[in-house]
């Protein structure tokens, strides 16, 4: 069962990164923020990479756990109302 969560989460996560929110899509305000939310984790991630400075470090740290946070709370909720890969068009 874990494998198959998996693979569906990531089969979910690739139709977000690939393909664009359907205008006419009720859930579509959803979908745009979760997109938002994963290029924020993505960001800060880089982000992290970039900097050497011990605070800054810190910094990048705690903004990567925030946006982790925030893109798993959509995942979440949209995993509640019902959506799936397949809103994704």
């Amino acid at each position: 069962m874990k494998g198959e969560n998996k693979n569906n989460v990531l089969s979910w996560l690739s139709a977000l990164f690939f393909e664009e929110v359907e205008e006419n899509n009720p859930n579509s305000d959803l979908l745009e923020e979760l997109r938002k939310a994963k290029n924020e984790w993505m960001a800060a991630e880089r982000y992290f990479e970039s900097v050497s400075d011990p605070d800054l470090v810190e910094y990048a740290v705690y903004n990567i756990e925030t946006a982790k946070r925030k893109y798993f709370y959509l995942l979440k909720k949209a995993k509640e109302e019902g959506i799936t890969s397949g809103d994704v068009k």
